[in-house]
């Protein structure tokens, strides 16, 4: 997702603990180390990557199931968008090796 920011953090808040998290962002995203250092001492564990590799916003979950999100994560209850269930293995193992070269 490229406009992570502190709102996207709130909704990541409610995740599972134990639960860990990879956002992949633009390097000019809002999103700064002082925000993912302080989400990391209330709900590890977050890891934030930047890259300019994709436009599209994706979930994938434990390696194995993807969506395809039509607007960013931050603007969730906000705007109507789009979750698409990515039901092809070779899509989603694609995805997964462009993500392991940033």
């Amino acid at each position: 997702d490229g406009y992570v920011d502190v709102d996207t953090l709130n909704i990541l808040a409610k995740k599972h603990d134990g639960v860990g998290v990879k956002i992949y962002t633009y390097a000019s995203t809002q999103l700064t180390h002082r925000d993912a250092a302080n989400f990391n001492a209330q709900y590890p564990i977050l890891e934030v990557k930047r890259t300019q590799v994709f436009h599209d916003g994706f979930i994938i979950l434990d390696g194995k199931i993807a969506y395809h999100i039509g607007a960013s994560i931050k603007d969730a209850g906000k705007k109507c968008f789009g979750i698409s269930l990515i039901d092809d293995p070779g899509v989603v193992g694609d995805l997964l090796n462009r993500l392991k070269t940033v």
